[in-house]
């Protein structure tokens, strides 16, 4: 099988500083000609020939005597490094290793006043059965202990610690899940334990669309290595790498100006400005959360969607009978309105698309069901865990039917789909179950105020920006998301507008759906949701979601500006 190189990249973390972004970092990290550096993941070595370069640049005699480094790949030694030796390079100061496994004692002195680096963005469910080993052995100490769940970049960062002299330096290149991710969250709680300062500047320029992902990129930089430090961490954004410079010149003549990062990184992300209105409404009353109205779930693990999830051109082809095949909402786009009806599963089986669920329960003594699921080779079987948690690894639905989902990737926003007949999701949208004593009508009250722009913005504020924009939720997340949610409404007031605004989303008018939920909720509650209020709400939605949509691209992709273009003072 053939792999595109970009594929196999994306499948390692593998993606190449630019050459203006690594003289960025190396020029705030080195700030003494006699200081001495380790890059853990030197790749294509473009951080060695930045720190080189600014090495020289503040005096330093011989400074390639002052760069260590190491990597797994051959190629990096190979084709990256061996030039750099042959331009004076200490190949001595370069282990061919994976960094996880190395200590200070694999190193010609005692630590680092600087580790810098790009290491490699590989989510923990992508991480090799040997990664997850190396990691879990330097994910702790006596104090703090990696999460389990953690992506590979996470570990990199926390195993530099032990290489760090006392008042050292680290700066990382790191992906967006840095922001959000819960074991993120918790690294840069500790981290904030040991550095005197530690800020993320969060960068709107994809540096990466060219190696093939959409990925953000968020530059962390912590300073003043030190036991028992009670630091604060400080977002700022970059809309582009020359903003970038600037903030790091900022840094250094101290007119820095940043948010601290307490809780969910949109509210430090956003204008100061920007969500001023937002913070007044929610506190106004009449105000609840997702979480408190409902539980939500996962949706169904099948372990293997293409053999589980089918069409009905694949059922045809295969023989398989009617009562082994239930329908399933394996995609939100099959339920356009807010509520999920049985003629819209019917609508997505005649138009051939995958929503039907090979379960062998209905179709056990048929011999089409034997032979389909026969077909999958008995070492395939035994690989796939999610298989091996089942009793009949052909049976994955749990029959956990929910009152309602919620897809938890959005291109714009979220909204509540109502169960209308009685079926099943994949787990790439929420199953949700509404707790005991909630009515029919405040289910439906809670599909409209979702789609109110109030709840909108909420949802930007919870959730995580994934890929080119994309919004995610996880569970916890989406429970956490405020709807405004009036105590006293007549229900055939609140069945008429779910109703109009189900109609509206079915036609594709999502902005007049969101329109009608603001309309009908300013009427109930003309105190909170004044027309200049939801005006100021429209905006701050606008600013948040481009926030997120915009995607920039790095004009290194066709040229690389030049060193002069990017020069900024810092303090030797």
């Amino acid at each position: 099988m053939t792999i595109h190189r970009n594929g196999i990249k994306k499948r390692r973390g593998i993606f190449f500083t630019p050459p203006s972004v690594s003289a960025l970092v190396a020029g705030w990290a080195i700030r003494s000609p006699i200081e001495q550096v380790l890059e853990p993941s030197f790749g294509d070595c473009g951080f060695l020939a930045a720190l080189q370069k600014r090495f020289a640049a503040i005096g330093s005699e011989q400074p390639w005597q002052q760069i260590y480094g190491c990597d797994i790949a051959s190629t990096a030694f190979d084709r990256y490094l061996s030039p750099l030796v042959r331009q004076g390079a200490n190949g001595s100061h370069f282990v061919k290793a994976d960094f996880l496994t190395l200590d200070p004692s694999h190193f010609s002195i005692s630590g680092f006043k600087v580790v810098l680096g790009n290491p490699p963005y590989v989510s923990h469910h992508n991480m090799f059965k040997v990664q997850r080993a190396q990691a879990a052995r330097v994910g702790y100490d006596e104090n703090f202990r990696v999460s389990g769940m953690a992506s590979l970049w996470a570990y990199f960062v926390f195993h530099s610690l032990r290489f760090l002299l006392p008042e050292g330096r680290m700066a990382w290149l790191l992906p967006g899940s840095i922001l959000h991710a819960d074991y993120a969250k918790a690294l840069l709680h500790e981290l904030s334990r040991r550095f005197k300062r530690i800020a993320v500047i969060s960068l709107r320029e994809r540096l990466f669309l060219v190696d093939g992902t959409s990925e953000t990129t968020e530059i962390l930089l912590c300073d003043g290595f030190s036991e028992g430090e009670r630091g604060i961490v400080e977002i700022a954004t970059a809309e582009d790498i020359p903003e970038f410079a600037r903030l790091i010149q900022h840094w250094n003549d101290e007119s820095w100006r940043a948010e601290p990062l307490n809780g969910r990184a949109m509210l430090a992300l956003a204008p100061s400005d920007c969500l001023s209105t937002f913070k007044r409404v929610a506190e106004a009353g009449e105000v609840t959360k997702l979480g408190d109205l409902a539980r939500f779930a996962i949706g169904i693990v099948t372990g293997a969607n293409r053999l589980f999830i089918i069409n009905e051109e694949t059922a045809r082809e295969n023989g398989l009978p009617q009562q082994a095949l239930k329908p399933i909402l394996a995609k939100s786009s099959i339920g356009p309105g807010l509520q999920l009806r049985a003629t819209d599963l019917e609508v997505a089986r005649r138009g051939g698309l995958r929503c039907l669920l090979v379960d062998a329960v209905g179709g056990l003594r048929q011999a089409a069901v034997k032979k389909y699921f026969d077909a999958v080779p008995a070492a395939v079987r035994q690989r796939n865990v999610t298989f091996a948690k089942r009793t009949d690894w052909t049976i994955p639905d749990d029959e956990q039917i929910p009152d309602a989902f919620f897809p938890c990737m959005h291109h714009t926003g979220p909204r509540l789909l109502l169960n209308r007949c009685k079926t099943n999701s994949t787990n790439t949208i929420h199953r949700v179950y509404f707790k005991p004593g909630v009515t029919a009508l405040q289910a439906r009250l809670a599909a409209i105020s979702l789609l109110s722009t109030f709840s909108q913005i909420s949802a930007e504020i919870q959730g995580r920006s994934y890929g080119s924009g994309v919004l995610k939720h996880e569970l916890n997340e989406a429970a956490s998301i405020a709807l405004l949610f009036p105590s006293h409404l007549e229900p055939n007031l609140v069945s008429s507008a779910f109703a109009r605004i189900d109609q509206l989303l079915r036609r594709g008018s999502l902005v007049e759906a969101t329109a009608a939920a603001d309309a009908f909720l300013a009427k109930a509650l003309p105190e909170v949701l004044s027309p200049f209020v939801l005006n100021e709400l429209q905006i701050a939605l606008q600013r948040v979601r481009s926030r997120r949509q915009q995607v920039k691209t790095t004009n290194e992709i066709v040229a690389q500006p030049t060193e002069a273009s990017i020069a900024i003072t810092i303090p030797s």
